[in-house]
Protein backbone atom coordinates (compact mmCIF):
# COMPACT_ATOMS: atom_id res chain seq x y z
CA UNK A 1 0.00 0.00 0.00
CA UNK A 2 2.84 2.11 1.06
CA UNK A 3 4.58 1.34 -2.51
CA UNK A 4 1.30 2.59 -3.88
CA UNK A 5 0.91 5.84 -2.47
CA UNK A 6 4.44 6.95 -3.17
CA UNK A 7 4.40 5.95 -6.85
CA UNK A 8 1.44 7.98 -6.73
CA UNK A 9 2.95 11.03 -4.79
CA UNK A 10 6.05 11.08 -7.43
CA UNK A 11 3.92 10.74 -10.45
CA UNK A 12 2.29 13.73 -9.06
CA UNK A 13 5.20 15.23 -8.68
CA UNK A 14 6.74 14.72 -11.58
CA UNK A 15 3.30 16.00 -13.46
CA UNK A 16 3.41 19.06 -11.34
CA UNK A 17 7.21 19.75 -12.28
CA UNK A 18 6.32 18.87 -16.23
CA UNK A 19 3.08 21.15 -15.84
CA UNK A 20 5.70 24.31 -14.97
CA UNK A 21 7.34 24.17 -18.50
CA UNK A 22 6.11 26.65 -20.20
CA UNK A 23 6.91 27.62 -24.23
CA UNK A 24 7.32 30.99 -25.95
CA UNK A 25 8.37 32.77 -28.86
CA UNK A 26 12.30 34.25 -28.39
CA UNK A 27 12.76 37.97 -27.24
CA UNK A 28 15.34 40.08 -27.51
CA UNK A 29 15.74 40.21 -23.79
CA UNK A 30 16.09 36.77 -23.41
CA UNK A 31 19.72 36.71 -24.95
CA UNK A 32 21.56 37.84 -21.75
CA UNK A 33 19.97 34.70 -20.04
CA UNK A 34 20.37 32.60 -23.34
CA UNK A 35 24.55 33.62 -23.22
CA UNK A 36 24.57 32.64 -19.75
CA UNK A 37 23.58 29.10 -20.50
CA UNK A 38 26.03 28.69 -23.80
CA UNK A 39 28.49 29.85 -21.83
CA UNK A 40 28.35 27.41 -19.07
CA UNK A 41 27.47 24.44 -21.39
CA UNK A 42 30.52 24.87 -23.85
CA UNK A 43 32.59 27.51 -22.82
CA UNK A 44 33.69 25.95 -19.22
CA UNK A 45 37.29 25.37 -20.20
CA UNK A 46 40.02 26.20 -17.57
CA UNK A 47 41.91 28.08 -17.23
CA UNK A 48 38.90 30.53 -18.63
CA UNK A 49 35.70 29.16 -16.85
CA UNK A 50 34.17 32.43 -15.71
CA UNK A 51 36.57 34.76 -17.08
CA UNK A 52 35.10 37.96 -19.18
CA UNK A 53 37.06 36.22 -22.36
CA UNK A 54 34.81 33.30 -21.77
CA UNK A 55 31.50 35.68 -21.43
CA UNK A 56 32.11 37.37 -24.57
CA UNK A 57 33.31 34.36 -26.36
CA UNK A 58 29.79 32.61 -25.47
CA UNK A 59 27.92 36.22 -26.54
CA UNK A 60 30.00 36.43 -29.85
CA UNK A 61 28.94 32.52 -30.36
CA UNK A 62 25.09 33.33 -29.48
CA UNK A 63 25.21 36.64 -31.58
CA UNK A 64 25.86 34.78 -34.97
CA UNK A 65 22.95 32.49 -34.87
CA UNK A 66 20.98 35.72 -33.76
CA UNK A 67 21.86 37.47 -36.95
CA UNK A 68 20.80 35.10 -39.05
CA UNK A 69 18.03 33.78 -37.28
CA UNK A 70 14.63 33.91 -38.71
CA UNK A 71 12.93 31.83 -36.10
CA UNK A 72 12.95 31.38 -31.91
CA UNK A 73 11.22 29.54 -29.19
CA UNK A 74 12.14 29.17 -25.17
CA UNK A 75 11.34 26.65 -22.80
CA UNK A 76 10.46 28.31 -19.51
CA UNK A 77 10.81 26.61 -16.05
CA UNK A 78 10.01 28.46 -12.44
CA UNK A 79 10.51 31.51 -14.45
CA UNK A 80 14.23 30.70 -16.24
CA UNK A 81 15.27 29.74 -19.74
CA UNK A 82 15.54 26.07 -19.52
CA UNK A 83 15.77 25.61 -23.45
CA UNK A 84 16.26 27.52 -26.75
CA UNK A 85 15.78 26.59 -30.11
CA UNK A 86 16.85 28.93 -33.06
CA UNK A 87 16.22 28.19 -36.65
CA UNK A 88 16.95 29.56 -39.71
CA UNK A 89 14.14 29.13 -42.50
CA UNK A 90 14.99 29.85 -46.47
CA UNK A 91 12.46 32.91 -47.50
CA UNK A 92 11.64 34.20 -44.42
CA UNK A 93 13.13 37.93 -42.54
CA UNK A 94 15.59 37.58 -39.91
CA UNK A 95 14.07 38.40 -36.21
CA UNK A 96 16.67 40.55 -34.85
CA UNK A 97 18.39 43.03 -37.35
CA UNK A 98 20.15 45.22 -34.05
CA UNK A 99 22.06 41.78 -33.43
CA UNK A 100 24.65 42.91 -36.51
CA UNK A 101 25.37 45.77 -34.48
CA UNK A 102 25.87 43.85 -31.20
CA UNK A 103 28.06 41.23 -32.91
CA UNK A 104 30.46 43.91 -33.90
CA UNK A 105 30.69 45.24 -30.67
CA UNK A 106 31.69 42.52 -29.33
CA UNK A 107 34.31 41.57 -31.76
CA UNK A 108 35.73 44.94 -31.41
CA UNK A 109 35.89 44.25 -27.54
CA UNK A 110 37.51 40.98 -28.32
CA UNK A 111 40.33 42.71 -30.83
CA UNK A 112 41.10 44.84 -27.81
CA UNK A 113 43.95 42.71 -26.36
CA UNK A 114 45.74 39.67 -27.72
CA UNK A 115 44.07 37.18 -25.89
CA UNK A 116 40.62 38.37 -27.17
CA UNK A 117 42.09 38.14 -30.72
CA UNK A 118 43.34 34.60 -29.78
CA UNK A 119 39.80 33.70 -28.85
CA UNK A 120 38.19 35.55 -31.60
CA UNK A 121 40.43 33.59 -33.94
CA UNK A 122 39.07 30.48 -32.81
CA UNK A 123 35.83 31.25 -33.02
CA UNK A 124 35.72 32.45 -36.63
CA UNK A 125 37.87 29.10 -37.73
CA UNK A 126 34.99 27.10 -36.18
CA UNK A 127 32.57 29.43 -38.40
CA UNK A 128 34.79 28.29 -41.07
CA UNK A 129 34.85 24.65 -40.65
CA UNK A 130 30.92 24.74 -40.75
CA UNK A 131 30.55 27.09 -43.65
CA UNK A 132 33.13 24.22 -45.62
CA UNK A 133 31.38 21.00 -44.39
CA UNK A 134 27.87 22.60 -45.82
CA UNK A 135 29.34 23.99 -49.08
CA UNK A 136 30.63 19.60 -49.16
CA UNK A 137 27.97 17.99 -48.29
CA UNK A 138 25.93 20.12 -50.30
CA UNK A 139 23.40 21.08 -47.67
CA UNK A 140 21.91 24.10 -49.19
CA UNK A 141 20.33 22.10 -52.00
CA UNK A 142 19.43 19.38 -49.84
CA UNK A 143 17.02 21.39 -47.12
CA UNK A 144 14.90 24.86 -46.81
CA UNK A 145 16.23 25.43 -43.04
CA UNK A 146 18.86 25.43 -40.47
CA UNK A 147 18.52 24.09 -36.82
CA UNK A 148 20.95 26.78 -35.76
CA UNK A 149 21.12 26.28 -31.83
CA UNK A 150 19.47 23.81 -29.96
CA UNK A 151 20.24 24.19 -25.87
CA UNK A 152 18.70 22.64 -23.22
CA UNK A 153 20.21 23.98 -19.57
CA UNK A 154 21.59 20.50 -17.77
CA UNK A 155 19.68 21.84 -14.65
CA UNK A 156 16.18 21.08 -16.21
CA UNK A 157 16.92 17.40 -17.75
CA UNK A 158 14.59 15.32 -17.10
CA UNK A 159 11.37 17.63 -17.26
CA UNK A 160 11.25 16.83 -20.93
CA UNK A 161 12.33 19.82 -22.26
CA UNK A 162 14.70 18.73 -25.32
CA UNK A 163 12.23 16.44 -26.50
CA UNK A 164 8.94 18.90 -26.31
CA UNK A 165 11.07 21.66 -27.96
CA UNK A 166 12.45 18.94 -30.74
CA UNK A 167 8.70 17.90 -31.84
CA UNK A 168 7.72 22.02 -31.78
CA UNK A 169 10.31 22.68 -33.78
CA UNK A 170 9.71 20.13 -36.51
CA UNK A 171 5.63 21.30 -36.18
CA UNK A 172 6.85 25.00 -36.87
CA UNK A 173 8.95 24.06 -40.13
CA UNK A 174 6.27 22.12 -41.34
CA UNK A 175 3.87 24.61 -41.14
CA UNK A 176 6.02 26.62 -43.27
CA UNK A 177 6.92 24.13 -45.64
CA UNK A 178 9.96 22.90 -45.36
CA UNK A 179 10.73 19.12 -45.99
CA UNK A 180 14.23 19.00 -44.40
CA UNK A 181 16.29 20.70 -42.70
CA UNK A 182 20.07 20.60 -41.22
CA UNK A 183 22.14 21.28 -38.22
CA UNK A 184 26.11 20.68 -36.93
CA UNK A 185 26.68 19.03 -33.89
CA UNK A 186 30.12 17.72 -32.65
CA UNK A 187 30.86 14.62 -29.72
CA UNK A 188 31.01 17.79 -27.11
CA UNK A 189 27.19 17.59 -27.74
CA UNK A 190 24.53 14.74 -26.70
CA UNK A 191 24.57 14.13 -30.68
CA UNK A 192 23.17 10.66 -30.28
CA UNK A 193 19.99 12.24 -29.36
CA UNK A 194 19.89 12.77 -33.21
CA UNK A 195 20.74 9.86 -33.80
CA UNK A 196 17.36 8.94 -31.68
CA UNK A 197 15.19 11.15 -33.83
CA UNK A 198 16.19 9.28 -36.98
CA UNK A 199 17.77 12.33 -38.59
CA UNK A 200 20.62 11.17 -41.21
CA UNK A 201 24.34 12.02 -40.41
CA UNK A 202 25.36 13.19 -44.02
CA UNK A 203 29.06 14.81 -42.85
CA UNK A 204 31.88 13.92 -40.48
CA UNK A 205 35.15 15.60 -39.95
CA UNK A 206 37.96 14.08 -37.05
CA UNK A 207 39.56 17.47 -35.10
CA UNK A 208 42.46 16.06 -36.58
CA UNK A 209 41.50 17.12 -40.11
CA UNK A 210 39.61 20.55 -39.78
CA UNK A 211 43.35 22.17 -40.36
CA UNK A 212 43.02 21.32 -44.52
CA UNK A 213 39.35 22.73 -44.05
CA UNK A 214 39.81 26.05 -42.21
CA UNK A 215 43.32 26.75 -41.54
CA UNK A 216 46.38 25.88 -38.85
CA UNK A 217 46.57 27.22 -35.44
CA UNK A 218 49.33 25.53 -33.19
CA UNK A 219 48.27 27.08 -30.57
CA UNK A 220 44.45 27.67 -29.80
CA UNK A 221 43.01 29.75 -27.50
CA UNK A 222 40.06 27.14 -27.30
CA UNK A 223 40.97 23.89 -27.34
CA UNK A 224 38.87 21.15 -29.44
CA UNK A 225 39.19 17.52 -29.69
CA UNK A 226 35.59 17.14 -31.15
CA UNK A 227 34.42 15.30 -34.38
CA UNK A 228 32.50 17.13 -35.99
CA UNK A 229 29.03 16.30 -37.35
CA UNK A 230 26.01 17.49 -40.22
CA UNK A 231 23.00 15.98 -39.60
CA UNK A 232 19.78 15.71 -42.22
CA UNK A 233 16.19 15.82 -40.67
CA UNK A 234 12.49 15.49 -42.52
CA UNK A 235 10.44 17.41 -40.81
Amino acid sequence: MQDSMDASLEQTSSASAQAQVTYRELAWSDLDEICGLFEDMWFRIEPHIGTPIAALSARRSVLRYMCESTDGEVAVLDGHIAGVVLLKVEGRPVLFKEAVTKLNFVDAQMSANSEGCRALSDLMHWHGIEVCMDKDADVQKRSQAELQLFLVSSQSRGHGVGGTLFRRMKQRLRDYGVEHFFLHTDTSCNYSFYDHQQLERIAELPASDDCVVAGDDENPFWPADDTRYIYLGAA
